[in-house]
């Protein structure tokens, strides 16, 4: 074979890998989100509906519809983590494959479509084994405390990339995003303790440096985290959501509606001098910018600087608008930095290559879960992965508008309509028999936008490993303190000034 034709042929069969990993991937997230979405469909609609059969005026049988209600959020994440562990191992298998020119795990299955989950029942099958001279009980107690907080911590998150839908309005927090970071802060300890405890130098070394790692990055990731929430004036992780949702924005047309009202509260225009209701600019206007709504690109105090100048609102004419509008491409350079830092902050806080030194297989065996077997190891494996996605959906949530696409409101309007008159028409057929209804456009739309986008994160994730080496751990620590703390604190204080200025 010539190498013309070699070529020819590895190119031809690289890309039918690719088309095979989508394949699986759209058929995986199927059963997934599918899992999830009846899972919180029998919990929190169907089960309550059947209860509430026997009386609606019975308030012991409301009081038992209700506490299943109230219950769909922790069930949702609970179908949700082993699905969407299994999946991951298998994408990150088959991504790593596809980067350096293999064609990854292939045999269980309709192209590996079953390998992770063989692996899992094998996992699970192995005997636990006690290393001697260990801590039993802080040994067991360590992956629990690992695992547990991914639980905990992605709950009120649901509320945020669902559009707070009724089911999950329960966990929406207030102080949503310090709560979700507040967790994120607990699986180190669950690391040092399991090194610890297993009486291995190797596992030791290993729990300390992770203790290091977070305390080195998790600073720059939550002082990124507290820039944007300064930027758009709230913790709340589904505002936060809303106000970057051009199509949400678009349907507050009225001046006197309480979501109107609060909208301008947190974007701070009833303070403003260039306030958007003065001058007779309503939030249907920003709907018409897309994707320039979200904070990875300046949100809201962009696209109001825009809509102000284009009204010829005073103060934003001539050279004030020139020098206000130098302060947006600044800010919408701080944004980006910002969001840059916190995936690097994220990657280290869950060791993902290339910040994996707690792990590190070249120096320390497996670090921290060196001594770990069975179903015990299975819990780490589980949890780290999960931690993957669970970061990937604060960025998204942060930086990139939760679950709002990034088309105009003028768009993607038709395109609600028609998804709305889909799940009307199977809405209708359910109440035809008598149940509840099951989708909500809404839920809907912003369900696969999150989707799409949290995976595109994860699949980043995966291409990062399959291409930078590992830190030294001098190299680590200093870039942690040296440039992404400063940078951070910069940033900090560039934003806060920008948007006043704007």
């Amino acid at each position: 074979m010539t190498t013309a034709a070699a070529a020819t042929s590895a190119m031809t069969g690289n890309i039918n890998e690719i088309f095979k990993f989508f394949r699986i991937s759209l058929i995986w997230m199927a059963i997934i989100f599918g899992a999830v979405w009846l899972a919180s469909y029998a919990v929190g609609e169907l089960i309550p509906h059947l209860i509430l059969l026997g009386g609606k005026d019975n308030q012991t049988l409301q009081n038992i519809a209700d506490v299943f209600r109230k219950l769909t959020p922790l069930i949702a994440v609970m179908v949700f983590i082993p699905i969407n562990a299994t999946y991951m191992v298998l994408a990150e298998r088959r991504g790593l494959a596809l980067f350096t020119v293999r064609k990854g795990p292939n045999r269980v299955g309709p192209d590996g479509f079953l390998q992770t989950g063989a692996d899992a029942v094998k996992l699970l099958f192995k005997e636990n084994i006690d290393p001697e001279g260990s801590d039993l009980i802080m040994f067991t107690l360590a992956p629990i405390i690992f695992f547990a907080p991914s639980v905990f911590g992605a709950i009120p998150l649901l509320a945020a990339v669902t559009s707070n839908h009724d089911l999950f309005q329960i966990v929406n927090l207030p102080t949503g995003i310090f709560y979700v970071l507040a967790m994120s802060s607990i699986p180190v300890v669950g690391i040092v303790m399991g090194g610890w405890a297993s009486n291995n130098k190797y596992s030791l070394v290993g729990g300390l440096r992770s203790a290091a790692q977070a305390i080195s990055y998790e600073i720059p990731l939550v002082l990124a985290v507290i820039t944007i929430c300064l930027l758009v004036g709230t913790l709340n992780v589904v505002d936060l959501a809303w106000l970057q949702n051009p199509v949400e924005l678009a349907q507050l047309t009225d001046p006197e509606a309480a979501d109107f009202k609060k909208w301008d509260a947190l974007r701070g225009g009833s303070n403003a001098t260039g306030s958007l209701l003065a001058n007779g600019i309503g939030p249907s206007v920003l709907g018409n910018f897309g994707m320039l709504n979200w904070n990875f690109f300046g949100g809201d105090t962009i696209t109001s600087y825009l809509a102000l100048v284009a009204s010829g609102a005073p103060g934003y004419t001539g050279f004030s608008a020139f020098l206000k509008g130098i302060c947006c491409i600044l800010l919408m350079i701080s944004t980006m930095l910002l969001c840059g830092l916190y995936l690097t902050g994220a990657c280290a806080e869950i060791n993902r290559i290339p910040f994996d030194l707690p792990e590190a297989e070249s120096e320390l065996v497996s670090g921290y879960n060196t001594e770990y077997s069975g179903i015990r190891f299975a819990i780490f494996f589980l949890a780290e992965f999960t931690n993957l996605f669970i970061v990937s959906t604060i960025a998204v949530v942060m930086w990139f508008g939760g679950g709002s696409a990034p088309l105009p409101a003028m768009i993607y309007a038709p395109i609600m309509q028609g998804l709305d008159a889909v799940c009307a028409g199977v809405n209708g057929v359910l109440n035809g028999i008598g149940l509840p209804p099951i989708l909500n456009a809404v839920t809907l739309s912003g369900a696969i936008w999150s989707i799409a986008k949290v995976y595109f994160l994860v699949y980043f994730a995966i291409l990062v490993r399959g291409t930078l080496p590992r830190f030294r751990i001098d190299q680590l620590m200093d870039f942690g303190w040296k440039r992404l703390i400063p940078l951070s604190l910069i940033l900090l204080l560039a934003v806060t000034f920008l948007k006043e200025l704007i």
